[in-house]
């Protein structure tokens, strides 16, 4: 151990050498003479989340047809005779997901499928089934809503800047 008078001595402070050193040994414990009062105790304020703003149906349906277009898509696009998305269709569903939490209004999820997409020519039952996917997904994100779900199998394949057939959304 060194002591404190020869550590004080070895360190200055831009040329000036320090007045006081210190104590190495530990300092006596404070001794109160009462108890320490109470009352100028301020709990602390427990602050809650703003509540979400909910869109009516209108601003919600504008608010889906510019995310749509953002995208460059008509609606969350699938790889065709599958049920796997495909191009943004991550993406978009993701995003819708979070639109339709917080607005008002029901929704009507418009499965799209063409002709000819399965062996069985049941393209029906694929755009069901595309549908049902997509109001799970949406469910388990947090979206409290009846939704109402229409098919449409169109006649003919879509060129390919479509990415693949789609689900369009609607909300009134």
């Amino acid at each position: 151990m060194v002591p404190a008078s020869v550590t004080a001595f070895g360190f200055s402070v831009y040329g000036e050498e320090l007045e006081t050193a210190l104590s190495s040994s530990p300092a006596a414990p404070a001794v109160l003479a009462g108890p320490v009062p109470v009352a100028d105790f301020v709990a602390p304020l427990r602050m809650e989340p703003p509540a979400p703003v909910q869109l009516s149906a209108a601003v919600a349906q504008e608010a889906v047809r510019s995310l749509f277009t953002s995208h460059a898509v008509k609606g969350i696009t699938f790889a065709p005779g599958t049920a796997s998305l495909v191009g943004r269709g991550e993406d978009v569903r993701r995003s819708l997901a979070s639109l339709l939490r917080n607005s008002s209004g029901s929704v009507t999820l418009v499965a799209h499928a063409w002709n000819g997409e399965t062996a069985s020519h049941r393209c029906d039952v694929l755009a069901m089934e595309r549908a049902g996917l997509l109001r799970q997904y949406l469910a388990e994100q947090g979206v409290d809503k009846s939704f109402t779900t229409r098919v449409i199998v169109d006649p003919v394949w879509g060129p390919p800047s479509d990415f693949g057939p789609q689900i369009d959304v609607l909300v009134s």
